[in-house]
């Protein structure tokens, strides 16, 4: 595995950790999709299962949980024609989003701020130990007032653990400008390579592309690209394509 697909999984996985919601990977649209009331993801279900008429759909999961957001549900065919709809809206401006984003995706993904914050912080955490194991030293060999090293020893304690969370955030933001900056990679070879209209559903391409869609009233959809690029497709739309 590739050290940046690894951070980006990395990444994808405390987002979800820190999301606190459960959601299956086993099909592509799976914790993709979100209701544009309530923000709750949209799972599948099976209608008329045992009956000539059975049919998957995708529906806001709070709906069973007492929830009334008044979404739709979608069929699958549904969000892979919209998909295609938006892909296509995308890249009819392949080329002004292929030469504005190969000029700025470094500067938005740069980690050398991060680097040189960090560097002082693990300097200032090695100082704060070195404070701490001498304190203890000291009161070990020269009798000391108690309180006055109990109240020392806290501070220090104290300090070390404010150092070890800033470098806890510092490195939460690396990794979320690494994924950042593998996500619009991802983005960007898709437009590269394909210099004509998509004309049916690919899983690749959702895969690589796609970072979310919202779904508002009327079936209309809102696809986040994973350059943050957002395209609102309503239903007359893609209905048409």
């Amino acid at each position: 595995i590739e050290p940046e697909i690894f951070d980006l999984v990395q990444y994808e996985m405390k987002r979800r950790k820190a999301d606190g919601r459960w959601t299956s990977c086993t099909h592509p649209f799976s914790g993709r999709i979100f209701c544009g009331e309530c923000s709750g993801v949209y799972g599948s279900k099976v209608w008329h299962s045992n009956t000539p008429h059975r049919a998957v759909v995708w529906q806001c999961n709070e709906k069973h949980r007492g929830q009334h957001c008044k979404t739709p549900h979608l069929y699958e065919n549904e969000i892979q024609t919209a998909f295609v709809t938006a892909f296509n809206l995308v890249l009819g401006s392949r080329a002004e989003i292929l030469e504005a984003y190969q000029e700025v995706m470094e500067a938005l993904t740069d980690t050398a701020d991060l680097d040189v914050e960090t560097v002082r912080f693990q300097n200032e955490l090695e100082v704060t130990m070195g404070l701490i194991r001498k304190a203890i030293d000291d009161n070990a060999q020269v009798a000391m007032d108690q309180d006055e090293y109990n109240r020392k020893y806290t501070d220090l304690c104290e300090r070390y653990q404010a150092v070890q969370a800033r470098l806890a955030e510092l490195d939460e933001q690396r990794l979320e400008r690494t994924a950042k900056r593998v996500k619009i990679k991802m983005f960007l070879e898709q437009l590269e390579a394909r210099d004509t209209l998509v004309s049916e559903f690919d899983e690749e391409l959702w895969y690589t592309t796609v970072d979310s869609v919202t779904v508002l009233h009327d079936k209309k959809m809102t696809f986040t690209f994973r350059d943050g690029r957002q395209v609102e497709i309503s239903a007359e739309i893609w209905r048409a394509a």
